[in-house]
């Protein structure tokens, strides 16, 4: 079924400019559209639970790499950023919960959604702190370099 409007597509601007943590969050908009696309096609509960559940293992582990990064970075508001990641598990477990006690497929669409809305989100959002921290630092390190090479190409 070729239902564009439930599908996410990566562009630069959901870039946080870190590859390996862009691979990453690509790899969670994969997985957001194979989900959304399993409750469009009307795919079996079972199935979409494997999916969610899937999803949100890889969020947790997404969710860890990325705390030691940011700690690894002296992100300022890494403990905060800490926070909203616990905040965002404790949501998906109401949510899984939610899920498994759901009998009607529109209550998974529902499901679906609300994770595609929360993951987006917390990209477009919080995620985005820390890209523009990383590229205030790399601003402000080449500033440095080039003050130290001043004096000498005065010479």
């Amino acid at each position: 079924m070729e239902d564009r409007e439930w599908e996410i597509r990566w562009s630069d601007s959901l870039s946080v400019d870190v590859p390996e943590i862009d691979a990453e969050h690509k790899q969670f908009v994969a997985r957001i559209n194979e989900l959304n696309h399993a409750i469009v096609d009307g795919r079996d509960k079972a199935t979409v639970e494997r999916l969610l559940d899937l999803m949100l293992m890889e969020a947790t582990h997404h969710f860890w790499h990325e705390q030691r990064l940011l700690a690894q970075w002296k992100y300022p508001q890494r403990v905060e950023h800490t926070a909203k990641h616990a905040q965002l598990t404790a949501q998906f477990d109401r949510i899984m919960k939610e899920f498994e006690q759901a009998d009607v497929s529109f209550t998974w669409a529902l499901k679906g959604l609300y994770i595609k809305q929360l993951l987006v989100e917390h990209l477009l959002r919080e995620d985005m702190k820390y890209r523009d921290f990383l590229r205030q630092q790399a601003k402000s390190a080449d500033c440095r370099s080039e003050d130290r090479r001043a004096p000498a190409l005065a010479h």
